[in-house]
């Protein structure tokens, strides 16, 4: 086995692997060569594939959150979000392999992926607080976000926009109608409790 061998750099290297030859193109073989190691080797630091896809997911969600909160930091409502939204969109640009690793994550309750994902919820539900929204409708905010972002460059990456209009001016305009509609609803709740009164 490689001398001072750290699980950290296995997932590093499984990362750089991942990025160069997709998700589905990893294998326990070809990262054992890139490491100059015996495949069974591997064994002493991860359990298996599924394992190893964990891990991978949570090393790339950990970087995905990490760029998305640094963007949006001392930034609040519409200026926050839009921040966010270009942070996510650059992230799937530039490492969409490492997207889609978090996207296919096997297990989403494996304790360290949850952390990552708790961290960048809470951010998320911070920030939505400016816009007075409940809680469940927070939820729904984030998954609106996501959705939107998620879906939008999804189709950009497989050429499903053909039309000749800019493209990322379509997103900002999905994204102000998305923002208009969460101030919309704080308007409409603040109505309602006026109502009561």
């Amino acid at each position: 086995m490689h001398k001072g061998l750290t699980l950290q750099q296995i997932i590093e290297q499984a990362a750089r692997q991942v990025e160069e030859d997709g998700l589905h193109n990893l294998t326990l073989t070809a990262l054992a060569d890139q490491l100059h190691i015996k495949t069974p080797s591997l064994y002493n630091h991860i359990k298996n594939m599924s394992d190893l896809k964990n891990r991978l997911a949570s090393f790339s969600l950990a970087q995905f959150s990490e760029a998305l909160i640094r963007s949006a930091m001392g930034k609040a409502r519409d200026d926050a979000l839009f921040a966010i939204s270009d942070a996510y969109l650059t992230f799937i640009k530039t490492h969409p392999n490492l997207y889609w690793a978090i996207i296919e994550a096997p297990d989403p309750s494996d304790a360290d992926f949850k952390k990552h994902s708790d961290r960048l919820l809470a951010f998320l539900f911070h920030i939505l607080e400016g816009y007075a929204l409940s809680e469940e409708d927070r939820v729904h905010a984030v998954r609106g976000l996501r959705s939107i972002i998620h879906g939008f460059t999804s189709l950009q990456l497989h050429h499903g926009f053909n039309m000749h209009y800019d493209q990322e001016k379509s997103l900002k305009w999905i994204l102000s109608a998305f923002l208009r509609g969460l101030k919309e609803k704080n308007e409409s709740c603040d109505g309602a409790g006026q109502s009561a009164e």
